[in-house]
């Protein structure tokens, strides 16, 4: 860590507007970086240069000063980074009154350099970890050996079985309407804020990142088994501050192949539910059933079997919502009417009339499939 002017200005200044006595900043080398007199900045103090050869502090009584040129009555003290000396503090005036505010000096420089490598650790952790999720789900083969490089460096156990979950918010997308700079810092300051919050709902053991317009990453340790109180509390989160979001979550899986296979289920509930028209907009992957198996069907072969059984035209949205609801409800009629708000006779009225209309009848399990099958293939093609 190297002690610079633009570290060390600030600190002289503000720690001299409240006392009387000048201070000094050196650098390694003990050219003075940072000091109350302008013109002493960029000279070699010679007291710091013996703290750093002696590794020591320097008491400076004003006997002394005339066999160190370049340096006053005061005390010197080394600055202190893991282990090394990388600078010195000095303090100008009588030893005895001014030795405390240099060792209260030389703390605040300290903990100053501590903070600002633990900022430069943890941002570099953050690019590394962005890095290494942007290429594991990259549509390209995996990169086995450079993951699990970079994976054993941001010290994350791919033998852990995690689920993934991804969270998709309107309000963090960019457009070209949005494109101005105010908008585009709205938007960063809602991904920071929303960062932010994911600290305070994920274990220490989870790991994030913001991958791809308005999605975030997030990877959850099973056996914490945190996944489904983090699915509520990052939905009641996003509802706290009115965002407009989707989130999907993949099965539990482990290993770099397991992780983006699981993140592809959890785009593909994010896919579904948008298609589907889904409320609540959060699902897990085995909510879908067997409806992401019938959406790898290609859809020319899903057109052929709507045509047929010609079912473009034949029901009404009305009817569609009526088997939707049948079917959702697993076939109970108590319920099904319940949530549709008519009375029992009424549904069967109208169960009835679809099984005119398209000839198959509801009450058999083969039709009841077919039926299934021409509902789900038509908002696959949406």
């Amino acid at each position: 860590m190297k002690i610079t002017a633009e570290l060390a200005l600030p600190i002289a200044s503000q720690l001299m507007s409240v006392m009387d006595f000048n201070i000094n900043i050196m650098d390694e080398q003990g050219i003075i970086v940072a000091s109350g007199q302008a013109g002493r900045i960029g000279q070699q103090h010679e007291g710091a240069l013996q703290v750093l050869a002696s590794r020591t502090q320097q008491i400076i009584r004003e006997e002394d000063s005339h066999n160190l040129p370049g340096s006053k009555p005061g005390v010197n003290l080394p600055i202190e980074f893991q282990d090394n000396i990388v600078g010195v503090v000095g303090i100008t005036g009588d030893p005895a009154e001014v030795y405390k505010f240099g060792t209260i000096i030389k703390m605040n420089v300290e903990i100053l350099l501590e903070q600002i490598h633990m900022n430069k650790q943890l941002h570099f952790r953050k690019m590394a970890l962005e890095g290494f999720i942007m290429e594991l789900i990259a549509p390209h083969e995996l990169r086995e050996k450079k993951l699990k490089m970079t994976a054993r460096s941001l010290q994350i156990d791919l033998s852990v079985e995690r689920i993934i979950m991804v969270v998709e918010i309107e309000e963090m997308k960019w457009s070209e309407e949005l494109s101005g700079g105010d908008s585009l810092q709205r938007i960063n300051d809602r991904k920071e804020q929303f960062s932010n919050g994911l600290k305070t709902l994920i274990s220490f053991h989870s790991f994030y990142a913001y991958i791809e317009d308005g999605s975030f990453f997030i990877a959850l340790p099973v056996e914490e088994q945190l996944h489904k109180p983090v699915y509520a509390k990052v939905e009641q989160y996003l509802k706290k501050y009115g965002y407009h979001y989707y989130i999907g979550v993949g099965q539990a899986r482990s290993g770099l192949a397991g992780y983006k296979a699981s993140y592809n289920e959890a785009r593909n509930c994010i896919r579904l539910s948008k298609r589907f028209e889904r409320e609540p907009r959060a699902s897990s992957i085995e909510e879908w059933g067997i409806v992401p198996y019938l959406d790898t069907i290609p859809q020319h072969m899903q057109k052929e079997f709507m045509q047929q059984y010609k079912w473009s035209g034949q029901l009404n949205e009305d009817y569609k919502q009526t088997l939707r609801t049948f079917m959702d409800c697993d076939l109970d009629v108590k319920e099904t009417a319940a949530i549709l708000h008519v009375h029992r006779n009424t549904l069967f009225y109208r169960l009835d009339k679809i099984s005119q209309l398209l000839q198959m009848d509801y009450r058999k399990f083969n039709d009841l499939i077919k039926i299934k099958l021409l509902l789900t293939f038509e908002q696959l093609q949406k």
